[in-house]
């Protein structure tokens, strides 16, 4: 906590400040003659938690929140809370091998994100208790299914707010773009509220055994997926090891695809894309020279001009990058990116010759930074440029070979970062 940026700190001690109040007060809320229900809920809700599949970074999905709609449902609001918090508190999960608890990871970030959850889950009782109370007309598997909605309304918008600020704190981007890239967070709630009350109604009607029974195909449900999301990774690092395998045969271009992704992302993010979009033109930076599996190692490392029929062979690897990726379901949509990334602007690039705004606007954005990275790195037939000479030619050929759009959103993003002066060109 000593190393956080005071913001950070600021907001995570808010939060945690509030749900530790929030807490406190929903304590005093809770039916002590129910403590063996409060502790089955609790242990269901780490289980859930720890199971967790990672998608990718720091980034999970949980059917935690199914647990919290059933306590919702079936306990005072302070009741789900407390629940909600020992979830988050407690939960041990299998990471790399290793067991994760409270004892061996960060208390505090345990501590707000019980809080945070704590404060979601109770906000969404009291919600769904007033209207319970005032609206019982209408209801589902005995449970008021206008409170459930609005509850579940409730808990999604303060939970993607919350998390939102958070990182638009960490990452230093307007909130507003978390906001919606967080947005899918609300179709993992959707798909997990039918469970919920189904959990609910079990255990009213039938105690925790038929509970039990429910849990099962949700952990077998959650293990297919985590073998789906496993199959992804590993086909995924398999093609980056052929693309690193190919770079570490030519000293000149070790490490150029990812230097390609970062200022892909660059000027992705100066453009305003979506984070998702920017993921993926990071992924399609990585894999951009695939291709060039296919193609010759003394056509790619001749120190001389190369004869026509070599570049014929160059130029074959775009198609051929993109047929390998397309090939692999979840990366269909990034070989589109490396299909067309040696198009040019005015029409004379390949493989298909397209102009202007036929070229997808992500395959203009990886020309852009690829040609960029070529050209202030060391080739067999040339010494590097320096950057500014490079950014010059870039603006030189804006409306040629590069879209200008592209390439001034690019200058803008290296003034940023300090690597080119804005007055270049």
């Amino acid at each position: 906590m000593k190393d956080m940026p005071f913001k950070l700190k600021l907001y995570t001690s808010f939060i945690i400040g509030l749900g530790l109040c929030y807490l406190g007060l929903a304590i005093s809320d809770i039916d002590y003659t129910i403590i063996p229900d409060i502790v089955f809920f609790s242990i269901l809700g780490m289980i859930a938690e720890g199971l967790n599949i990672r998608i990718k970074g720091s980034t999970a999905i949980s059917v935690n929140f199914a647990i919290g709609l059933a306590a919702m449902l079936l306990f005072r609001p302070g009741t789900a809370a407390f629940i909600g918090f020992a979830s988050m508190l407690f939960f041990i999960e299998y990471v790399d091998g290793k067991f994760i608890h409270l004892f061996n990871s960060s208390i505090y970030k345990r501590i707000f994100n019980g809080s945070a959850y704590a404060m979601s889950l109770g906000t969404a009782g009291m919600v769904y208790d007033l209207v319970k109370n005032s609206y019982s007309s209408f209801t589902f598997m005995n449970f008021n299914a206008l409170g459930i909605i609005l509850g579940i309304v409730i808990y999604t918008f303060q939970n993607i707010l919350i998390f939102s600020i958070l990182s638009s704190i960490l990452e230093g981007r307007k909130f507003w773009e978390f906001f919606k890239d967080n947005a899918w967070l609300a179709v993992n709630i959707v798909g997990l509220f039918p469970l919920g009350i189904i959990i609910a109604a079990a255990y009213a009607n039938y105690g925790w055994f038929a509970v039990l029974l429910f849990f099962g195909p949700l952990l077998i449900a959650r293990y297919s997926f985590k073998l789906y999301m496993d199959m992804r990774h590993v086909y995924f690092e398999t093609i980056k090891a052929l693309s690193s395998a190919m770079e570490a045969k030519d000293q000149y271009t070790n490490g150029h695809s990812y230097r390609v992704a970062d200022y892909a992302a660059g000027i992705a993010e100066q453009m305003g894309f979506k984070h998702d979009a920017i993921d993926r033109i990071k992924t399609a930076a990585v894999l951009h020279d695939i291709g060039k599996i296919g193609v010759s190692d003394n056509i790619l490392n001749k120190p001389g001009k190369l004869e026509e029929s070599e570049y014929a062979m160059i130029q074959k690897h775009p198609e051929i990058g993109a047929k390998i990726l397309s090939e692999v379901e979840f990366l269909a949509d990034v070989s589109k990116i490396i299909k067309y990334h040696h198009e040019r602007f005015d029409g004379k690039g390949y493989p298909e010759g397209l102009k202007d705004a036929e070229i997808p606007m992500e395959a203009s954005i990886l020309a852009v930074a690829d040609a960029y990275d070529a050209m202030t790195s060391d080739r067999p037939y040339r010494k590097a440029m320096d950057r500014h000479t490079a950014m010059n030619i870039l603006i030189k050929e804006s409306g040629i070979q590069f879209n200008p759009i592209v390439v001034k959103a690019f200058r803008d993003y290296l003034g940023k970062q300090g690597e080119a002066m804005a007055h270049v060109g």
